[in-house]
């Protein structure tokens, strides 16, 4: 037992820290099939405290640190960054500290789950706004905070999950333990405004992808159930990406307030019902693509009016024929919603062709843009055909590229899912290490076309924020700047060591 372990041990007691081989390849890895980095040590914090405590083990050892949620993000964020170093995983800190129903702000450790705290709100009439991201019932609050997420369901009315954030208490590289918002102010005793008290220092750490601290009390507005509520899929016609990108655009322009608004590629559409993942489309003579909403509303008026005003748009202006109003007919935005398919269908999505595995570039981008940029992944497919039959080869099977959902979220922006698919180096019995090469090889490619059409990353990673600082796509003075932030936060590059290429010295 080495003297670091010793003194990780004394901090969490020998139940909740391991170095056993079983333990420290568990956690190597996240979603996708490349990346890999084997810790050195995993350990379960319960608080700030002991996590400060870790911190400053850490420092003084020079032994890098990387924050684990649920371990559900797609472009290695939470596994370490080549050999070494820490997990701090934050699965034990997921507890519900606080609802003030007055104020309707909920208080949570970072480690809980979306899943887990909307269930706990539902008995209260309550929900989060944007419910975090797709992989909700096991992806982490503070890992949603620390990605900027979308994807849960409540996107275009409520943006990312961070602009809910009220007030975070955070434990800096080196060991500080800070508050933001309301609660910089000693005397206050309960978060009710992050903005004010000097500089908004809470905006810091959303996005940071875990570099400039540890998150580990979260302060959220909710918000009431409204009564009401309306779901429509319908079948788009022919040119689905560019009509689906119109309703988008007409449904800002008319300011119509939705919940949930979101196309569905007519590909996903005809694997899905081809490998049997779909049943509820098997009966569309015309595999076309998917657009549906979600709406929700305080009276049954208020729902009718916009019942009105979003089939005006969608089936008289631009064409597009209404499925049935059960989940039997076609109607997925009534199982999205009601049913919570909001946290199964990206799970489902990931699996529709067997044995393939994600590699993604999930962006922002503006609605008016997505159509050119789906044309160009599909040339993009074309011109790395080559490299995509060695896969066909072995397994009879080519990766498939393109995009999942697309989903409007704030302003006039949609979440772009795209990336490709495609198999693992274990197949069937066998290693094959040249699949490795080539999927990084072509997940590098794809990420820097897409970092190229000047997309917004959010969830970032070790690819994202790497491609971005290796490509220079970062404004010089920004970079300068991020980079100052972080050596001043973590002088000796402790936290998520590598990400953005800041090693330290």
């Amino acid at each position: 037992m080495t003297e670091i372990y010793q003194k990780l041990q004394k901090i969490v007691t020998e139940k909740y820290i391991s170095n056993s081989a079983i333990v420290r390849h568990a956690y190597s890895r996240v979603v996708d099939p490349v990346l890999q980095g084997v810790p050195d040590y995993v350990i379960r914090p319960k608080d700030a405290q002991e996590i400060s405590e870790i911190l400053k083990v850490a420092n003084e050892e020079n032994i890098p640190v990387t924050p684990r949620g649920g371990g559900d993000d797609e472009f290695g964020g939470s596994k370490p960054i080549g050999d070494g170093g820490i997990v701090l995983d934050m699965k034990r800190m997921n507890n519900v500290v606080n609802l003030d129903e007055d104020n309707l702000i909920v208080t949570v450790e970072s480690g809980i789950s979306w899943g887990k705290l909307d269930e706990y709100l539902c008995h209260y009439g309550l929900y989060t706004g944007c419910m975090g991201p797709g992989s909700g019932m096991t992806a982490s609050v503070g890992g949603g905070i620390s990605h900027q997420s979308v994807g849960g369901g409540g996107c275009a009315k409520y943006g990312a999950c961070s602009n809910q954030l009220v007030s975070l208490e955070v434990v800096l590289p080196t060991g500080e333990i800070i508050e933001t918002g309301s609660q910089a102010n000693k005397f206050s005793k309960t978060p009710f405004n992050r903005f004010g008290n000097g500089p908004d220092l809470a905006g810091l750490f959303c996005g940071d992808n875990g570099i400039l601290g540890v998150k580990t009390k979260i302060s959220l507005q909710v918000f009431p159930r409204p009564p009401f509520a309306a779901y429509k899929t319908f079948l788009l016609p022919r040119k689905d990406r560019v009509v689906s990108s119109q309703i988008m655009l007409d449904v800002r322009r008319k300011g119509i307030d939705v919940y949930d608004l979101m196309y569905i590629m007519e590909l996903i559409v005809r694997l899905g019902c081809e490998f049997g993942m779909m049943p509820m489309w098997e009966h569309l003579k015309r595999k076309r693509g998917i657009i549906f909403y979600t709406i929700e509303a305080n009276s049954e008026a208020e729902l009718d009016e916009k019942v009105k005003q979003l089939d005006e748009i969608i089936v008289n202006n631009n064409k597009c024929e209404p499925l049935g109003s059960e989940i039997s007919d076609g109607n997925i935005a009534k199982w999205h919603y009601a049913e919570q398919g909001h946290w199964q269908f990206y799970h489902n999505l990931w699996g529709v062709v067997p044995a393939l595995e994600p590699l993604s570039c999930e962006c922002f981008v503006p609605a008016n843009v997505y159509p050119k940029y789906l044309a160009e992944i599909d040339q993009w497919d074309m011109q790395n055909s080559e490299d995509m039959k060695k896969f066909t080869e072995i397994t009879g099977q080519r990766p498939i590229s393109g995009s999942g959902p697309i989903f409007l979220i704030d302003g006039n922006n949609v979440e772009l899912t795209c990336g490709f698919t495609s198999f693992p180096s274990y197949y069937n019995g066998e290693i094959h290490e040249e699949f490795d090469e080539i999927n990084l090889k072509l997940w590098k490619s794809f990420m820097e076309m897409v970092t190229k059409w000047g997309a917004q990353w959010y969830m970032m990673g070790q690819m994202a924020s790497q491609t971005m600082a290796e490509i220079e796509a970062y404004l010089p003075d920004y970079y300068k700047t991020l980079k100052a932030i972080k050596k001043t936060l973590d002088p000796k590059c402790i936290l998520s060591r590598g990400k953005f290429n800041f090693w330290g010295d």
